[in-house]
Order: C-alpha cells, then structure tokens, then sequence
C-alpha cells in the first residue's frame, strides 16, 4: 500500500460520498482507504452516512411516540 499522508485521506473522506469514490481519487483500492481511515482515526464516508441515518431514525422515533 503506498503512503498517503493523513491529510489527503481526511480531505478525500471529506469530499467524496463514498469509500469507493475517495480510494478512486488516492489510486487506491476501496478497502485499503477504509483501512487507513482506521489506521489515522478518520471517519469514512459510509461510517459518516451511518452516522447521519442513525440520527435521523432516532430524532423521528421521539415524535411519534408522544
């Protein structure tokens, strides 16, 4: 695996929706940029959509109910 330095797979993270697309942009094979968000502690773009479904699905859960 090439070194990439950590602030272009925070950018990259940033930027592109998905891990694919951001491994595409660094030359580099999706699970490979999964793994070095690991590595640096960065969230990845699936982690970050996760992350935003499951807050959504929790806000909603308390209207509903009341």
């Amino acid at each position: 695996m090439p070194l990439i330095e950590r602030e272009r797979i925070e950018r990259a993270a940033r930027i592109y929706a998905s891990n694919q697309d951001a491994g595409l942009a660094l030359g580099i094979a999706p699970g490979s940029f999964g793994r070095l968000c690991r590595r640096y502690g960065v969230e990845t773009p699936k982690a970050r959509k996760d992350r935003r479904h499951r807050a959504l699905l929790g806000r909603g859960r308390g209207s509903m109910g009341a």
